[in-house]
């Protein structure tokens, strides 16, 4: 950390730290127990088209659930979507359970949608996703290719994706729809070339002819898709599936052959027929799926199972999400609660299993999409309806916790507990795992709790802060959802720390007019626009207004382009006419699409300065964001006060304990200006944290001795388990880390800094705990 900053009162400036875009990493110096800002997510171009921006899939984000339905022939021998393939069906054959007669016919005798859609708003969905078209190649609407087998024709001679629509629409919910492009009817899936047909269940074998089969299956799903995207006006998302082929590799593996991104190539083995495609307005050139989709309905989402990158990622199945907050997208939990996804003879998941997987998903800031099989009449089972009725309960009574909310802002804690927050609220979710009835929270950085209340009960709830920052709940009901307890900290500020700049007035030297790339791009807070020079020369320049002299603690800023070395120089000025460096990056290595950089000044405007250039880039911002509180962008728990004075920045040993000689100092720090120094010894700093009971915890920290020889040691102790430490004896300053396990009744932990052997001092720094 850069030092002795003179004007503009610069105290302390650090060196940025490159993030890429789907990852986070800690602001190292003065931040110390800093809250997290929120992570960015920056629309990615993949075959020519861009993935849409925040606003536009923001109403998924918010909305949080979804209601599946997988809904076709396969729902009449009831035996799970995927039954023709798993019994080896001829398709001809299959058909019968349409048009025969028997206890096994699809009569979707009981279709009402509009029981659909108010099922899910029972349930508390935002949106539904139906499923037109699944692999068997059934269109639930009057499809019209000549090859199209679909409910048009005799006997349901109906149109179910128009009634649903109609009934969802109504219902206040918005519209999703599904579309397989697999089709077993057509030899030529697993055999597109004609000249190696993969395995199969139904005999196909290898056949020139399967080459010219296989076009005309694209051409049916091209049409399909055009349909579906132009007669039922405003789709809200498209749930792609299955872009494989012949069931092996990836979606993405097949994009040679459906051709899923914006443009199809004229020169492609398998042409689509002029009918059947579709051509972008003003160029005439071929759409792809994905560009077809997007010229029709600019606003849909969709998923990335075409091939294409998609709008947003799916971890699909059943199983309890873990691991950090999802970052650099958003994600989305796909699940049945049947046995399989279309109907079939297996009971409902239970509700403690479909909450696990729900909560889980919830503080990892994802969002859930919960499927339904009806049966072959068109009504959902009943312990599927009951079951989605009684998480709808809960969904009701913890409302303010879910919708509307991000996953955050600190990495949840697998099995026992995670967070969701919004505005100046910090939601704690406590699962089965977590045991007791008091609850610590991860430190709150420059923040202090006001009220702490129970979502459902709306009941205050006692707290204690410590001297760290960190609150103490205590009288949790864990009885009334045990599933997932949920309680209300409310700060005395926004949970998030805020970009400063957006909205705010900015200029540049040089402004690539004639595409719209303005300066105040930069500043719109969307990553999907962007500012950018008017050519690819060095020295241009981007500058904020923030109104006002303000005391500023660091940047965010967002590149147009990731894997690119930019090399630039951040100043700051009172008055716009003197200006000091407040962060030195123009030799940086660097080339991450999104770079942060913390220091201390105060300033008014914010200027960035790109001084380098590899060949081929441009000066091009899509977002400088200013904030003037303490921030990291780091998503991991700091638990316990060694972090109240972690980097010992405040210049106090306190809230440390020092036994003989210990004291915090300047001219010996790895970051920032204070270091705590111990010695020469015997002698420890100490002090004792609050922890959560049955969890892992790491203490990390940086460390020296003076004197070559020497050692010390960063350990824990008290806590209930075997003392553990790890010796200190390079001169320089080296990381140093220590784990341990708490007990059920475990509640504090002393970490201690303590040197040993020798005649110099010791010195540590950035101590951190943080449960793992």
């Amino acid at each position: 950390m850069l030092t002795g900053m003179a004007a503009l009162s610069a105290t302390a400036v650090a060196g940025s730290i490159a993030l890429p875009a789907s990852a986070a990493a800690a602001v190292t110096g003065s931040q110390g127990s800093a809250l997290p800002i929120s992570p960015v997510r920056v629309p990615q171009t993949d075959l020519g088209l861009t993935q849409q921006s925040d606003a536009k899939i923001q109403w998924m984000r918010d909305s949080r659930l979804g209601m599946f339905i997988h809904w076709g022939v396969y729902a009449g021998p009831a035996q799970g979507e995927w039954y023709e393939h798993n019994a080896a069906i001829p398709p001809e054959t299959y058909k019968n359970f349409v048009t025969v007669a028997s206890p096994q016919q699809f009569t979707a005798d009981a279709y009402r949608p509009a029981d659909w859609a108010q099922l899910a708003k029972d349930f508390g969905a935002g949106y539904t996703v139906l499923t037109t078209r699944h692999h068997d190649g059934f269109a639930l609407w009057p499809a019209t290719h000549p090859n199209a087998w679909t409910c048009g024709q005799a006997p349901l001679s109906t149109d179910f994706v128009a009634a649903y629509v109609s009934a969802v629409r109504a219902a206040g919910l918005r519209v999703g729809l599904y579309y397989s492009p697999i089709d077993w009817r057509y030899p030529g899936y697993y055999d597109v070339t004609g000249t190696n047909c993969a395995a199969n269940p139904w005999g196909y074998v290898t056949d020139p002819a399967h080459h010219e089969n296989a076009r005309i299956m694209k051409n049916e799903v091209y049409q399909s898709v055009k349909e579906l995207v132009t007669q039922y006006g405003a789709i809200d998302d498209l749930w792609w599936d299955g872009g494989w082929l012949a069931e092996q590799g990836t979606d993405a593996d097949a994009a040679y052959f459906w051709e899923p991104g914006r443009y199809r190539d004229p020169a492609n083995g398998w042409l689509v027929d002029a009918p059947y495609g579709a051509t972008e307005s003003g160029t005439g050139k071929p759409l792809g799926l994905s560009g077809l989709v997007r010229q029709y309905q600019p606003n849909a989402s969709v998923t990335s199972r075409s091939g294409w990158i998609g709008d947003y990622g799916v971890e699909e199945g059943g199983n309890v999400p873990t691991g950090p907050i999802r970052t650099g997208d958003l994600v989305q939990k796909a699940f049945t609660v049947g046995g399989s996804w279309g109907i079939s003879n297996t009971p409902a998941m239970s509700f403690s299993s479909a909450m696990a997987v729900l909560a889980n998903t919830f503080v990892r800031d994802m969002v859930a999409l919960v499927n339904v099989g009806p049966d072959r009449h068109g009504a959902v089972p009943a312990d599927q309806a009951a079951l989605l009725r009684r998480l709808g309960g809960f969904m009701t009574a913890n409302s303010e916790a879910v919708y509307n909310t991000r996953g955050g802002p600190w990495n949840p804690v697998d099995g026992q507990y995670g967070f969701t927050y919004k505005a100046n609220t910090v939601y704690v979710h406590l699962f089965p795992g977590y045991t007791g009835t008091s609850f610590t929270t991860p430190l709150l950085g420059d923040a202090k709790a006001v009220r702490v209340y129970d979502v459902v009960s709306k009941n205050t709830l006692a707290f204690t802060t410590g001297p760290d920052g960190s609150v103490t709940v205590t009288g949790i009901d864990r009885t009334r959802y045990p599933d997932d307890t949920v309680i209300a900290v409310v700060l005395d500020r926004a949970v998030a720390p805020g970009d400063i700049a957006q909205g705010k007035t900015a200029t540049a030297d040089s402004v690539e007019t004639s595409h719209g790339n303005l300066a105040a791009n930069a500043v719109d807070g969307d990553t999907a626009t962007r500012w950018c020079a008017a050519d690819g020369a060095t020295g241009h320049w981007l500058k904020v207004d923030l109104g006002s002299v303000r005391t500023l603690t660091g940047t965010r800023i967002v590149w147009e382009f990731d894997n690119t070395s930019y090399r630039y120089r951040i100043e700051g000025s009172a008055d716009n006419a003197a200006w000091t460096t407040v962060a030195d990056l123009t030799t940086t290595t660097d080339t991450g699409q999104v770079q942060t950089a913390a220091f201390t000044t105060r300033a008014r405007y914010v200027r960035v300065t790109v001084t380098g250039l590899p060949a081929g880039a441009w000066a091009s911002i899509r977002n400088l964001e200013v904030y003037d509180r303490p921030f990291t962008t780091s998503l991991d728990m700091t638990v316990g006060s060694v972090l109240g004075n972690g980097g010992f920045e405040t210049g106090s040993l306190s809230p440390w304990y020092a036994w003989n000689s210990a004291s915090v100092v300047t001219g010996a720090a790895r970051t920032g200006t204070y270091a705590l120094r111990v010695g020469p010894g015997p002698a420890s700093a100490e002090q004792t944290i609050t922890v959560q009971p049955n969890t892992t915890y790491r203490v990390d920290g940086w460390a020296r001795v003076a004197t070559s020889g020497d050692q010390a040691y960063l350990g824990v102790k008290n806590y209930g388990g075997t003392e553990t430490s790890v010796a200190i004896t390079s001169t320089s300053y080296a990381a140093a880390s220590v784990q341990f396990s708490t007990g059920s009744a475990t509640t504090q932990a002393t970490v201690y800094c303590y040197k040993a052997t020798g005649g110099g001092n010791a010195y540590f720094d950035d101590v951190t705990v943080t449960p793992i």
